[in-house]
């Protein structure tokens, strides 16, 4: 039997609309999604499992192992695929798609990500999204609000909070700083991959115009053309209804057993009921200042990296929506 593997990778990066990417790739009838979206196989070494916090020990606490060796027809939105032989499992159902692939946000952030992967997957595309690093950390702040893993309202405080934690990294601390700190990040790829193998995307032309962003990825993905339904905005902004109530079932894990067990049409409807689209908070302008001085010089090596003038994002609204 032909053992598959993926042709392409989306790395990241947190809230720039890799769910929203993810679900337009899945449109395709010549690619092949992991069913898993988010399988941190390659920055496994990256990872402190020992502290990592309630929450993502929600997110990720599926059985894995028996979801593998079934018929895998329920997405499963993140989890963790430590072992190889996991790995190769996901692409089990592979029949005559030209492109594979999946999507782990934590690939780009992770420091040893880029030379785990090109060691076992030499020829594989690379692509990333890249945000307004101040809208990105706004942006996930708000879901932070908005899923009861925090509940602190006030912004500097929640990244000096953050900060002040005695153990950090990917799901342990939020690192609401310093994953928006690309420069180094994208340059690891580039040190590994050739640049012909390596597709940037900003998140502003991927919101400004979807379809154009897909067409050229698709291009650079090596499958047919094909108009995708783009209308639909996954993971948007909102907050509670229920603030403290909100928080206490997130870490009790009542949401996160919700998220395991329960059907999607049914998760929709408890969404509605319990999230609101009002309220949702706005960065005031002091602290986007205080956020675009702590960016500029990583957006600014940013900008030559990639050979795109990056100096509209300073000083920009911002909606603080969307993965």
């Amino acid at each position: 039997m032909m053992q598959h593997l993926p042709t392409f990778l989306v790395v990241g990066a947190v809230k720039a609309g890799t769910t929203s990417l993810h679900e337009y790739l899945m449109q395709h009838p010549e690619i092949y999604m992991s069913p898993v979206k988010e399988t941190n196989h390659f920055s496994d070494a990256d990872m402190d499992f020992e502290h990592f916090n309630v929450d993502y020990r929600q997110d990720i606490g599926h059985q894995l192992d028996k979801y593998l060796q079934g018929p895998m027809d329920r997405k499963i939105h993140i989890a963790h695929v430590r072992t190889w032989d996991q790995y190769l499992q996901l692409y089990k159902n592979v029949r005559q798609e030209k492109a594979i692939g999946e999507v782990s946000n934590s690939y780009l952030y992770c420091p040893s990500t880029a030379a785990a992967i090109k060691d076992k997957l030499p020829d594989v595309k690379i692509v990333m999204v890249l945000r307004n690093p101040v809208d990105r950390l706004f942006s996930q702040y708000v879901m932070n609000l908005k899923l009861g893993k925090i509940t602190e309202k006030d912004l500097i405080k929640e990244l000096e909070k953050d900060a002040a934690k005695p153990f950090k990294g990917w799901g342990v601390s939020h690192l609401y700083k310093e994953v928006g700190m690309y420069s180094d990040q994208v340059e690891r790829y580039l040190a590994q991959f050739p640049a012909a193998q390596v597709k940037v995307i900003l998140f502003d032309d991927f919101k400004a115009d979807p379809q154009a962003v897909m067409q050229d990825l698709f291009a650079f993905l090596e499958v047919a053309p094909l108009e995708v339904d783009t209308s639909k905005r996954y993971n948007e902004a909102g907050m509670p209804r229920f603030g403290k109530l909100n928080y206490w079932l997130t870490q009790i894990g009542v949401y996160g057993l919700i998220k395991r067990l329960f059907p999607d049409d049914l998760k929709q409807r408890l969404k509605a009921l319990a999230f609101t689209k009002e309220g949702v908070p706005r960065i005031t302008p002091e602290e986007r200042i205080y956020l675009e001085q702590l960016y500029k010089a990583d957006i600014l090596r940013l900008s030559a990296l990639i050979g795109r003038d990056l100096s509209f994002w300073f000083s920009q609204e911002i909606d603080g929506s969307e993965d």
